[in-house]
């Protein structure tokens, strides 16, 4: 198919990459031999399966290390690296058993070539076959790698990280030049003025608004550019409890909210400042938490509320976290949608979430943080069996996920987990999102996440 995005598998003559490009593909695509050189074009196959987001072309490239070069040689050389300029994703693979000069002289071509140092490189260390071989990778650390994966080609260990890290590095969708940078999805009870907001970005009545409790009984969108970016933004039909009559409309209304939230980059959860943060407002904010998407507050109606003074919205602010104390980590801001007040900030404030939420955190600043941070003594001495994180990777965006490889699940309650999270927002910058961390434990096949 055109248009869709390219992984490349590369390295040296005899490493395992053909074997890996069958296994990718679970089919026997390419000449697997032990005979260096064996394949001698560039195999390109369309993967399209449940374990990827997206389909996307895959692609074996010929040894590099050709000896003797002749013409032919050298014009296969040529097509092999005009091939890894135009991928989206390297697949370099490397003999765990077999280090030698031209790996070294592939590293430091990815780092220095004016194109490939733009590329995202992933280094799978193949030929990885015990346990043992898996935690044996100093070797390999210092070769500045930023990511870095042991695998087995021909036992499939560690494919489900593979997998994971191929869909983290490619986009989320298969974007058209006209897609939007961001897609907003506002969301709330009905009433509380979501129609109005959408009204307001627009700059012209798009979607009626009325004091009669769910107008909007279909998600509505439209587009709009705010400093130079195309956004889309979506007015859900206000989610509301069930009632006894026409439950069959709220039924598909709530569908299709949930829906739009599923396509969203962003979610702004509108609330009335005049009510104030119920018990539905708290579900809500449950079902988009659930999902991991970023998310904004924002209390609408501010210009109704009496008398405010200089220290309202704090008070106001203290009373919301009281009631539901994760909203300490999330942005919020007051605005009115029918006054224009704080509405561009709003905006602001989406785009810069949206940024972070889109940031790729490499293998090698996540570790590099994890042996420098100075939080693991105070968790390894409040606890009478130390809890270890021997290796931490990013594995997706949308939620914002992290692997640990740890000695224990069973060590990281979720107090010792919080501990960490906040730790890496503060590092890496990520205030407002909601960071995950998934825990799995080095020996065996068991996971868990906070």
């Amino acid at each position: 198919m055109k248009g869709l995005p390219v992984v490349t598998i590369v390295g040296r003559q005899n490493v395992g990459k053909s074997t890996l490009f069958n296994a990718i593909l679970r089919a026997q695509s390419a000449i697997t031999e032990n005979t260096a050189g064996v394949t001698r074009d560039v195999l390109q196959k369309t993967v399209e399966r449940s374990e990827f987001k997206i389909p996307f072309t895959l692609s074996d490239t010929p040894g590099l290390d050709i000896e003797n070069i002749d013409e032919i040689s050298k014009e296969i050389i040529e097509i092999a690296f005009e091939h890894l300029r135009n991928s989206d994703l390297i697949l370099h693979v490397i003999d765990h058993k077999d280090l030698r000069k031209y790996d070294h002289r592939l590293i430091e071509l990815f780092k220095k070539d004016e194109i490939l140092k733009d590329k995202m490189v992933l280094t799978l260390i193949n030929k990885v076959d015990t346990e043992q071989d898996e935690y044996d990778l100093e070797p390999f650390y210092k070769l500045g790698l930023n990511e870095l994966l042991p695998i087995s080609a021909l036992g499939r260990r560690n494919f489900d990280l593979l997998y994971q890290k191929i869909n983290f590095f490619l986009p989320d969708k298969i974007k058209m030049p006209e897609d939007p940078y961001c897609k907003i999805a506002i969301i709330g009870k009905p009433n509380s003025g979501k129609s109005s907001l959408l009204n307001t970005f627009l700059g012209y009545k798009r979607a009626v608004v009325s004091d009669v409790p769910g107008t909007t009984r279909d998600s509505v969108s439209d587009q709009f550019y705010f400093q130079n970016h195309k956004l889309e933004i979506i007015d859900t039909a206000g989610i509301r409890r069930k009632s006894k009559t026409g439950e069959s409309l709220e039924f598909y209304s709530y569908k299709r909210t949930l829906h739009s939230l599923g396509e969203a980059d962003v979610v702004v959860l509108l609330v009335d400042a005049m009510k104030g943060l119920g018990e539905f407002d708290k579900k809500i904010f449950g079902e988009i938490q659930e999902l991991g998407k970023p998310m904004i507050v924002a209390v609408n109606k501010w210009d109704l509320v009496p008398e405010k003074e200089s220290n309202s919205w704090k008070h106001y602010k203290d009373r919301m976290e009281a009631k539901l104390s994760i909203l300490k980590e999330r942005p919020l801001i007051s605005l009115s949608a029918k006054e224009k007040l704080r509405t561009h900030k709003l905006l602001e404030s989406v785009i810069a979430l949206y940024e972070k939420s889109q940031k790729k955190l490499t293998t090698r600043a996540l570790n590099d943080w994890l042996s420098k941070w100075g939080g693991k003594n105070k968790v390894q001495k409040a606890s009478n069996r130390p809890p270890k994180v021997y290796y931490a990777t990013q594995v997706s965006q949308i939620p914002f996920k992290i692997l640990f490889f740890v000695n224990d699940t069973k060590l990281f309650p979720s107090n010792i987990l919080s501990f960490y999270r906040k730790s890496i927002v503060a590092e890496f910058g990520l205030d407002g999102l909601a960071v995950e961390i998934e825990l799995r434990n080095r020996n065996e096949g068991k996971e868990s996440k906070e």
